[in-house]
């Protein structure tokens, strides 16, 4: 139960005349028309307390809803900030190098393509010479092997015709080995022409398979992978500004929101500090008792007899009013043995 609803209650069940005797006496009517005014006011505060409570709840639960947001803002934006600076970065950077790589890549194709095309041009002007190597060998075999010429290739090699029964001569030690240096010169061209032709079919096929690699195809494909990426890395730097934008915007709510719930709970307590006063006051005007006026005083008034009428009488009232600042000092300050006490206590 709230303090006024504590407070309306006790005051609802005690008498209206708060058990006052002297209700007719002027001055009992004079402090009851008073009490009634701040008996008005004393509701109006109690409605007052109500609506800011009610105030002080609505502001709370707005401020723990804008917190929520504020915490799930700052996280969406951490997440962009952090892709855009790692992922978006890296993308961009590794892009920048696979570009120099490729530009590398097709000059060193280029000069590949041009070196393997000399070279295949120097083979194919070398497989003509072999040619011509291969057509003299055959030549020279036709001649070596011509009947007509038997006595020159005797002379020369000491090998007769297989019909000859004449014994072959004797050769000089330098021409002791003619006869295989005439089949080498023979046979040797037709290997050296297949395989120079090996060659040729060779460099041809790396040609080819140069040709083939495509090297170009990887600027183009680079390219269209950059422009990807900066667009990539554009929507992320767009959407951290935007979630940047936001979170300023929630932060200044959230910050508004802290001014307004502080602002209420204030205004909250101002308002059942101002019933507290309006209820003591009423219930201090119900039927006031002044203590510090002797009783014999009192009396002597009423009835109209006594010997010491002229005798001042508020004297101890005076003084009592005075104790009032005993009270405010103990209310806002702490006495040097208080606040002694309260540190041996920590």
């Amino acid at each position: 139960m709230s303090i006024q609803a504590t407070r309306s209650h006790h005051h609802k069940s005690s008498d209206n005349d708060c058990g006052c005797k002297d209700q007719d006496n002027a001055t009992q009517k004079a402090i009851t028309t008073e009490r009634l005014k701040v008996c008005d006011l004393l509701y109006d505060s109690a409605g007052n307390v109500s609506k800011q409570e009610k105030k002080f709840e609505g502001e709370n639960k707005l401020f723990d809803d804008k917190k929520c947001m504020m915490k799930y803002t700052e996280e969406n934006y951490r997440k962009y900030r952090n892709l855009d600076i790692c992922a978006g970065t890296e993308l961009v950077q590794t892009n920048e190098s696979i570009k120099a790589n490729v530009a590398n890549y097709n000059k060193w194709n280029k000069d590949l393509n041009s070196t393997l095309k000399n070279l295949a041009t120097s083979v194919k002007n070398a497989k003509s010479k072999f040619k011509e190597l291969q057509e003299a060998a055959c030549k020279l075999e036709m001649c070596y092997n011509d009947n007509c010429n038997t006595s020159q290739k005797r002379a020369i090699t000491g090998i007769a015709p297989e019909d000859c029964k004449d014994e072959g001569r004797q050769l000089p030690e330098a021409c002791k080995d003619s006869g295989k240096i005439f089949e080498e010169l023979i046979c040797m061209p037709k290997g050296m022409w297949a395989d120079m032709d090996s060659i040729f079919k060779s460099s041809s096929d790396v040609v080819g398979i140069q040709v083939f690699s495509n090297i170009e195809t990887l600027e183009p494909l680079q390219k269209t992978l950059d422009d990807y990426s900066k667009e990539f890395k554009k929507h992320l730097t767009d959407v951290v500004k935007v979630r940047e934008g936001d979170m300023k915007k929630i932060q200044e709510d959230l910050v508004k929101s802290v001014q307004e719930i502080t602002k209420a709970a204030m205004e909250r307590n101002n308002a059942r500090s101002d019933f507290e006063g309006y209820y003591d006051a009423t219930e201090f005007l119900c039927c006031p008792d002044c203590d510090c006026i002797d009783k014999s005083d009192k009396g002597r008034y009423q009835s109209g007899h006594g010997s010491d009428k002229c005798n001042p009488r508020l004297k101890d009232c005076e003084n009592e009013i005075c104790d009032i600042c005993e009270e405010v000092q103990e209310t806002f300050c702490c006495s040097a043995k208080k606040e002694e006490e309260e540190k041996c206590a920590d």
